[in-house]
């Protein structure tokens, strides 16, 4: 296997990230990475693991630090959804530029928060012969987060009331975010719930922002992803783990289902958490150990496939 760090620049931002290709003379297509929200660098486990096993087949994978992240400039915090799409789509325009890709054949890979990513760059590129979206939310991020505290709290023996009264708050807090609440209302039912034993596990900060339209959760909790999974029109693989703390599965593929490309297909992998990870050794939350061998293999197959 060749590798090469490369940088490349979206307007004033500049990026690094590692070219993964097979080692010989051929063309080679390439799938760029689109980050987890938790992961904005080069060596998480997920990445590491398509430049393990893709060059072996053939597949190049370029993996850069996102933006604000490792050696990237430009500052994570004030990034939209769309100027991460933005830095993918620069990447892409710099892959192309190379002898040694293949530009007909050149595809991404979203994880994640990079589920979200992945098909937003896809929708706005010509450039792009397919998507692969690994535990991609079609949901809001806010639906989102209410699905992973409703979880946690039924996870950990919380009553049906406590779930309702949880979600509440969250509707509450999310509504001062936009704007149709008063900071000192919600505040002050912050203050009065936040001695409540469910209350670390309902994602929501002690004190609010005074000024919510800077805060990133402003940015994006209300991204809708229906739009671009209705536009989307590369084939698309969709993979889900058999238990997922932080996506509403069922929820996602039904959505996929009725909204996305007419060349779609989605797969649930048994054992598989969210990261791809074996439930039986890292549990439903690990984001380093075994990867579950039914995600690589049907990765494998589906990409051999839309090769040929």
């Amino acid at each position: 296997m060749y590798q090469e760090e490369i940088q490349f620049q979206n307007n004033a931002v500049m990026l690094t990230g590692t070219l993964y290709l097979p080692d010989d003379s051929r063309l080679h297509p390439v799938l760029t990475v689109a980050h987890t929200a938790s992961a904005g660098t080069r060596d998480f486990g997920a990445y590491r693991h398509l430049a393990n096993v893709l060059p072996e087949e053939g597949v190049g994978v370029f993996v850069f630090d996102r933006r604000g992240s490792g050696s990237s400039g430009g500052n994570f915090e004030t990034a939209s959804f769309f100027d991460l799409a933005s830095d993918i789509q620069a990447a892409i325009t710099r892959l192309k530029l190379r002898p040694d890709v293949d530009v007909k054949n050149l595809g991404i890979w979203g994880m994640s928060q990079g589920g979200w990513i992945a098909p937003l760059a896809a929708s706005q590129s010509v450039d792009v012969a397919f998507v692969i979206a690994v535990s991609a939310p079609a949901v809001s991020p806010a639906e989102q987060m209410d699905y992973s505290a409703r979880f946690e709290l039924y996870e950990n023996g919380f009553s049906q009331d406590d779930i309702t009264q949880m979600l509440a708050l969250r509707a509450l807090v999310n509504a001062y975010y936009r704007g149709t609440a008063e900071l000192t209302v919600v505040q002050s039912v912050l203050d009065k719930f936040r001695d409540q034993a469910w209350f670390s596990l309902a994602y929501l900060d002690h004190t609010l922002p005074a000024v919510p339209g800077q805060s990133k959760w402003y940015q994006e909790m209300d991204y809708d992803p229906l739009p671009v999974m209705q536009s989307l029109k590369a084939p698309t693989l969709l993979l889900y783990g058999e238990i997922d703390p932080w996506v509403p599965v069922q929820d996602s593929i039904t959505r996929w289902k009725e909204f996305g490309p007419a060349d779609a297909t989605i797969k649930e992998i048994s054992d598989a958490n969210h990261f791809m990870l074996t439930i039986s050794e890292s549990g439903i939350r690990g984001s380093e150990g075994l990867v579950a061998e039914g995600y690589t293999k049907c990765l494998m197959q589906w990409i051999t496939q839309q090769l040929k």
